[in-house]
């Protein structure tokens, strides 16, 4: 376990499958802050949450903000990104244009709102259109078009009456009769085995250990038994918002 001391940083990322407005009501639970000092989180510059944190204690921190939806990472102090100089630059020099990208916050507009293009709204002339009735159909008559009727050819049809046979008598097949020899055939006793001894197959019995099995009681869960987990609730009651 290492001596030195943690910052948790945080740059307004948020844990995938969380919504950001649900994290940032969170984190104002947590720091007991307005949403107007949580707003200022997330500005995709590294805040430092706390500071100079054993890696125990910044452990326990970053898994309770991690559970509230808050990305964050563990630094040492000594060189932690919220410590680092900023270096000016000239007011003339031209920075790269990858310098100054910075990663939003889910969620959010990837533009300020005066560099966003005016809206125009569309203009509809409706002055030819008009209400119609409740009643009666939307288009007018010389509007529809006219269906071909279509020809259908009905067969010399009739209705049989109940019971009667759905084909004549010449219009049914004559069927073969099929000789059965029945000399060698007799009844059986009532009750009485339909094969005889030698005509059974040889079934061999499976052999199964049950020595394994058990009767559930009426009413349990039948499957895979699931491990006794108590729930960890981490101790926040020092968690605050660095200055």
């Amino acid at each position: 376990m290492s001596n030195s001391d943690f910052d948790i940083i945080f740059r307004g990322d948020i844990v995938f499958g969380h919504q950001l407005t649900d994290v940032k009501l969170r984190l104002q639970q947590l720091f007991k802050a307005d949403a107007a000092k949580i707003d200022s989180l997330f500005t995709g510059r590294p805040v430092p949450l706390k500071r100079n944190l054993d890696e125990v204690t910044a452990n326990k921190y970053r898994d309770a903000l991690l559970k509230s939806g808050a990305m964050v990472e563990l630094y040492p102090s000594d060189k932690s990104p919220a410590n680092a100089p900023v270096t000016p630059r000239p007011a003339r020099a031209r920075e790269p244009e990858s310098s100054r990208w910075t990663l939003a916050p889910v969620g959010s507009y990837l533009s300020p709102v005066l560099q966003r293009p005016p809206q125009q709204v569309a203009q509809i002339d409706i002055s030819g259109l008009s209400l119609r009735p409740a009643e009666g159909n939307l288009v007018d008559s010389i509007e529809v078009s006219q269906e071909i009727d279509a020809v259908v050819i009905v067969p010399d049809l009739g209705l049989a009456a109940i019971g009667e046979d759905l084909i004549g008598a010449d219009e049914k097949l004559e069927l073969p009769l099929v000789e059965i020899e029945l000399e060698d055939w007799e009844i059986a006793a009532v009750g009485s085995d339909l094969l005889r001894q030698e005509e059974r197959p040889v079934v061999l019995p499976t052999a199964v250990a049950n020595s394994d099995f058990g009767l559930a009681p009426a009413g349990s869960d039948l499957g895979q038994l699931k491990p006794n987990i108590k729930p960890i609730t981490p101790d926040i009651s020092k968690l605050r918002l660095a200055e």
